[in-house]
């Protein structure tokens, strides 16, 4: 076996081999470390790597091992983690001038425990400046490539997660998700990535616990490996209060999920804001559909077109971005990103009135979405409206096909994946196929609170179905 077969395997095939030590962590990680140093130069997911800590933590847990100490749960797994999140010893500049050098010196809650139960957090991955936006390109990092063509974007906020999970740069990546962030480049890139609930991964970091949209997530080739990697964070802690409600209980995935389905119902949401989907990527959809209704679950009528007040709503994040990033316009302002600086801009938006309306439009949509499950336990949703955009595609310009301009990006190209996060919701996009034009197709699935295994039975029967993980992108071959 070569250095790539052994970075195509998944955290599910490598962890029995390297639990009983027939795979060493430090062999693994030399084998990630050369496949990223030879081929992310085109696709640029890597904000920052330490190759020298990354062997050194890998031979010590062999050597842990050898000593007769017994195997951590996720044994040796090397684990990216997107740049907005603390990782002991690595910076985290945040794509943005204002941060260059920071080195961070403990673990956010969820990266200790990985690290707690033997997985090698080793790099940090792409985001654009903060986290602003759906495209990954920031003022320190450069512009982030999609791997299936180098021509478009890999989504974002978190596209360095899912270029890494495309291109085989470790099994597991830690995500975060504040609009979509990281189902729209899971969809972009291929691969698979869960937004769990509100607090079932801990983000106590964040400085608005009781306002923020974000949630810590999981991009992975396999729908198994996002079980591994939700069920190494997951877990009440203090410092969180949204947590409180979570369990450390781990998601146990059937053998067979498409049987495990039977009986279930689901909805089908084809439309909210927008007016148009890629034909493409509505038959796709269909098609999975149908797929699942074959396996035995039931499809339940539609209901008319949900509306979501995502533009009120997301007030709230530009607020908190403001409240945490708004004092560094002064120093950094002709520095940033121009989307970030004008996000981070006060303005008409930020009153009494317009904060009431935030509050509304988040109550709203939290309604619209429990209304989707009447006589309904799922719903399935595009993960956007059409595949990934051309990679000098600006976040403040109109989604335009074949010539036809179909609004702001938010309503037209990402309308499916906003109301979850100020909902709460659990989402997962999933591959389905690929467009004509060689980039991957994605379907979002929507559930209750707290109802990821569910979620994740219903993805393991679609890669049953469309058994992505086989395929690589061009750019990792």
């Amino acid at each position: 076996m070569n250095d790539d077969d052994l970075c195509r395997k998944s955290a599910t095939e490598l962890l029995p081999e390297l639990k009983a030590g027939k795979i060493k962590a430090a062999t693994l990680m030399r084998a990630v470390l050369d496949r990223v140093e030879r081929l992310d130069q085109q696709t640029n997911g890597i904000a920052h790597i330490d190759p020298e800590a990354a062997i050194a933590e890998a031979e010590a847990r062999d050597a842990a091992l050898a000593a007769g100490e017994p195997a951590g749960e996720m044994q040796g797994l090397p684990v990216t983690v997107k740049d907005l999140l603390k990782v002991k010893g690595l910076p985290m500049e945040m794509g943005s001038f204002a941060f260059e050098g920071q080195i961070i010196d403990n673990d956010a809650v969820a990266i200790a425990r990985l690290r707690a139960k033997g997985a090698i957090p080793f790099a940090k991955t792409a985001t654009p400046e903060f986290g602003h936006k759906v495209l990954t390109d920031s003022p320190t990092n450069g512009i982030s490539h999609n791997p299936w063509n180098l021509d478009r974007s890999c989504g974002g906020s978190s596209g360095g997660s899912g270029i890494c999970a495309a291109m085989g740069f470790g099994p597991l990546h830690v995500s975060t998700d504040g609009a979509g962030s990281g189902r729209i480049p899971a969809s972009a890139c291929g691969v698979a990535g869960i937004k769990p609930t509100w607090g079932a991964i801990p983000h106590e970091t964040t400085t608005d616990i009781f306002g923020s949209f974000t949630c810590i997530g999981v991009m992975a080739r396999t729908v198994c490996d996002l079980a591994i990697g939700l069920n190494g964070m997951k877990g009440p802690n203090h410092m969180d209060p949204w947590s409180h409600g979570g369990s450390t209980a781990p998601i146990i995935l059937p053998a067979d999920p498409a049987s495990a389905l039977k009986g279930l119902r689901m909805r089908v949401v084809m439309r909210t804001l927008n007016d148009w989907v890629d034909p493409e990527v509505e038959a796709a959809v269909l098609d999975a559909v149908n797929g699942l209704i074959d396996a035995g679950i039931k499809e339940v009528d539609k209901i008319e077109d949900p509306v979501y007040d995502n533009a009120n709503a997301l007030i709230y994040m530009r607020s908190y971005q403001y409240s945490r990033f708004g004092h560094l316009l002064e120093k950094f302002g002709d520095r940033m990103d121009p989307t970030a600086r004008m996000s981070l801009t006060p303005g008409l938006q930020h009153t009494y009135d317009m904060l009431a309306k935030a509050m509304r439009a988040r109550t709203e949509i939290f309604h619209e979405i429990e209304r989707q499950f009447d006589e309904a336990d799922f719903y399935i949703t595009p993960t956007i409206t059409t595949p990934s955009l051309s990679i000098d595609h600006k976040q403040d310009q109109p989604l335009v096909v074949n010539g036809i301009e179909h609004g702001p990006l938010r309503e037209a190209w990402y309308p499916y994946t906003v109301p979850q996060n100020a909902s709460g919701h659990p989402a997962i996009s999933v591959p389905i196929g690929m467009s004509s034009s060689g980039v991957p197709i994605g379907m979002q699935i929507v559930g209750p609170w707290h109802s990821e295994a569910r979620l994740l039975t219903v993805a393991g029967a679609i890669e049953a179905l469309f058994p992505w993980a086989a395929h690589w992108p061009p750019a990792a071959v």
